[in-house]
């Protein structure tokens, strides 16, 4: 018997009088046939214990009939993108969220699972992410930004998105976007990895199989999207672009500020918007957090988008 995580998981941490640490534990697989009697998570801040999650056997196998039933979902083709596996574990227990006030910043991750009279462990390195690099927000003006790490969402749950959003512009009424055909902006310096165009916006009469199956999951997913390649091993996404609107193409480089394309809603899109997300070492790499230098909330005051819905302002 074994127990498998990721080795190292990037976390947020904010400065609040306290630490907030942030961090999310994407699976935790057993080899063997046997279950945990007991899980015990226990956070290490400074050398010393600063939280400590234990869950008993009904739990653990309540929790081990969700992954039974939500692992089945994924593909093999994604499997890199959410989990960062190229295999689909047997048995695991999935989606465990931390995020709690200590009085340091949490270094280490310690897992121990009792099977009956024996244990086995594991240790998880948890790195508060810095990006080295300088980013400006994707887009000018007022924005809703939705969907962020907080939030256990859709993003959170893929390894290559954990810390996404979704920008958007709506009338008063909510139910129409305004945002469509707005420039979309490069965050931050660097060369063009990967620059697709040519799907209209999704509508009800939209097949996405056979856009996968013409253009590739990426396509199916992203829509028309630019990829951008920056220093220090870091990637940022802009998806769902509209058609004919890419600006850019595989190996140009680029400079902050510089036009890519404009709004749409290609892919996998429910309305028009922008899908924004920065990760390491390629398009399955980690997901990590970067912070905007010109971001503001509506009273002029800093955003670093840490709440699941921000109204903000770009300039």
């Amino acid at each position: 018997m074994a127990v498998n995580c990721d080795p190292l998981i990037y976390s947020v941490v904010r400065q609040e009088h306290m630490a907030h640490n942030d961090f999310f534990l994407r699976y935790l697989e057993f080899d063997g046939e046997e279950v945990p009697q007991t899980l015990t998570f226990t956070c290490v801040a400074q050398g010393r214990e600063c939280r400590r999650v234990e869950y008993g056997p009904e739990e653990i196998a309540s929790r081990l009939a969700y992954s039974r039933e939500e692992l089945p979902r994924y593909r093999d083709s994604s499997l890199g993108r959410i989990l960062g596996l190229a295999r689909r574990p047997e048995k695991a227990f999935l989606h465990e969220h931390f995020s709690f006030f200590a009085s340091g910043t949490v270094e280490r991750l310690l897992i121990r699972a009792e099977f009956g009279g024996r244990a086995e462990e594991a240790e998880i390195r948890i790195v508060p992410y810095e990006s080295p690099n300088h980013y400006r927000f994707p887009l000018e003006g007022t924005v809703l930004v939705t969907d962020t790490y907080p939030c256990i969402n859709s993003h959170r749950w893929c390894r290559n998105s954990e810390f996404a959003f979704d920008a958007g512009a709506f009338d008063e009424t909510l139910a129409r976007a305004t945002i469509g055909g707005r420039p979309v902006l490069a965050a931050c310096g660097g060369v063009v990895e990967e620059a697709f165009d040519g799907l209209n916006d999704t509508d009800d009469g939209t097949d996405l199989a056979e856009i996968e199956r013409r253009h590739g999951e990426h396509a199916r997913i992203d829509g028309n999207h630019v990829l951008l390649r920056h220093p220090h091993g870091e990637l940022s996404l802009y998806a769902h672009l509209a058609k004919g609107s890419v600006r850019v193409r595989a190996g140009e480089a680029v400079r902050t500020g510089q036009e890519l394309g404009l709004v749409g809603s290609s892919g996998s899109s429910w309305a028009p918007h922008l899908h924004f997300h920065v990760m390491r070492d390629g398009i399955g790499g980690p997901g990590v957090p970067v912070r905007f230098q010109n971001l503001t909330t509506v009273l002029g005051e800093p955003c670093a988008l840490e709440d699941g819905v921000n109204l903000v302002r770009a300039e």
